[in-house]
């Protein structure tokens, strides 16, 4: 006699949909991506938005998420990628680039712009050319923007591209900004959508205060623009004094408006202070240097400044050059002496962990990647 458990054996394929999203949650993104071909309903439920942002959120939180250092400029290709738990340890061959960014002539130069849910946004220039992409590692798949609205010219002096999510319209958006050679005048600012899709950079109607006379690209370590806003330093005349204040762009209304830095940092004196801008926890800090060896954190604590932390850098005196904040509330730091060599500095336990990274650092760029479901469309393929 055969009972109703031998008849019926239970297979993948009969499991309630509740049970197979537990088990597939926990899988990585490449997995999940081959799984999606073995039937319409495992297709239909790993495609669901609220499964891709389940799953994005237990990488963000419970699995290992990892500190890459990318080169600047010609030597963007070269690259560090350490645990985030244990950044002394280096993996090597983790990341692979676009085909196309590989393929550059050596006088085309690159950067990172920044990642943001696991979508890294890269960014080359050659000539009076921008290429910009974006790529998602986990799924191996990359999407090349379209040229820009408004190309360089003789004008231009300055152009910084930025890279953010709106969690109100679920979409993720490329910033640039130019600044020109005459300090009254800034350009256009352009914004690529990726929710809208429809192959062009749209202009932002308000254009940025004239008073503002430079903005920095000094997002180091690139966490800002999860929440919605993009934040930039900047140096402005007010009052007929050269002031520091910062610049943040609301990714969903598309306007600019302008923070004050905390009163005691305001007032430029340059080399007494290195200043470096960031989001921890949420909410907009600026990290000081007050000393060579010592920091400041301040936090915008609803409309005032508060200052929450002052820590050491490296023992034995070793000058330290402030780099930002991570998703974790940690600080990092790298030395003015040993160009390689970092420190990340917990606040709850008050101890750095100390590392090097391979070859020199200057201008590095800092992303944190996690594993992603978050498709990226119209897709192409890297090579395997």
């Amino acid at each position: 006699m055969v009972s109703p458990r031998s008849r019926h054996p239970t297979t993948m394929e009969n499991l309630p949909g509740e049970v197979l999203s537990d088990i597939f949650i926990r899988l990585l993104a490449k997995q999940l991506a081959q799984m999606r071909c073995v039937c319409k309903d495992w297709n239909a439920l790993l495609s669901e938005s609220s499964f891709v942002k389940s799953h994005l959120h237990r990488s963000m939180h419970i699995n290992q998420k990892i500190l890459m250092f990318f080169g600047v400029r010609a030597d963007c290709t070269s690259f560090t990628a350490s645990p985030f738990s244990s950044p002394a340890i280096e993996l090597d061959n983790f990341f692979k680039f676009p085909v196309n960014l590989e393929s550059q002539p050596a006088r085309c130069f690159g950067n990172v712009v920044g990642c943001v849910k696991g979508l890294i946004c890269f960014k080359y220039e050659s000539g009076d050319d921008y290429i910009v992409c974006i790529q998602n590692h986990s799924l191996s798949a990359f999407l090349t923007l379209p040229p820009c609205s408004m190309g360089s010219s003789s004008e231009s002096r300055n152009t910084i591209f930025r890279f953010g999510y709106d969690p109100k319209t679920d979409d993720y958006k490329v910033v640039k900004l130019t600044e020109l050679f005459d300090p009254r005048r800034m350009a256009p600012v352009e914004v690529y959508s990726l929710r809208k899709g429809k192959g062009s950079w749209d202009l932002v109607s308000q254009r940025i205060p004239s008073h503002l006379q430079c903005i920095r690209d000094l997002d180091l370590v690139c966490v800002d623009g999860h929440e919605g806003h993009l934040h930039w330093f900047c140096y402005a005349y007010i009052g007929g004094k050269l002031t520091q204040l910062i610049l943040a762009f609301d990714l969903c209304s598309e306007r600019f408006k302008e923070i004050p830095f905390p009163d005691s940092l305001r007032t430029c004196c340059f080399g007494d202070r290195l200043n470096v801008v960031g989001v921890l926890g949420g909410k907009v800090c600026v990290m000081s240097r007050v000393r060579d060896t010592d920091c400041e954190v301040w936090v915008m604590d609803e409309y005032s400044w508060v200052k929450l932390h002052v820590f050491s850098g490296f023992s034995g005196g070793d000058k330290i050059f402030p780099c930002g904040f991570t998703s974790n509330k940690q600080f990092l730091f790298r030395s003015m002496n040993e160009l390689n060599r970092y420190g990340l500095y917990d606040p709850v336990i008050a101890k750095t962990k100390n590392f090097k990274i391979r070859g020199r650092s200057v201008g590095c760029k800092v992303v944190e990647y996690v594993d992603s479901l978050v498709w990226i469309a119209p897709t192409n393929r890297l090579n395997n």
